[in-house]
């Protein structure tokens, strides 16, 4: 699975949630992989949700790491 694919299932089992957060290092690959720079506070939109570097070691999660 690429990290595209994992971040669509974490969205697919929380809909509701309104973050995202990846760990450091699939964030640069993230977004790579949908094309898109992080804005001015390091967060990327993607499937209406906010999307952000959780930093090293944290697990793909809706909560706040």
């Amino acid at each position: 699975m690429t990290v595209r694919d994992l971040v669509d299932v974490a969205c697919e089992e929380d809909p509701r949630a309104p973050c995202l957060w990846l760990p450091s290092d699939l964030f640069p690959e993230f977004c790579a992989a949908i094309g898109h720079r992080p804005n001015a506070i390091g967060a990327v939109i993607y499937r209406n949700k906010t999307v952000r570097d959780g930093g090293p070691y944290c697990d793909i999660t809706t909560r706040r790491p």
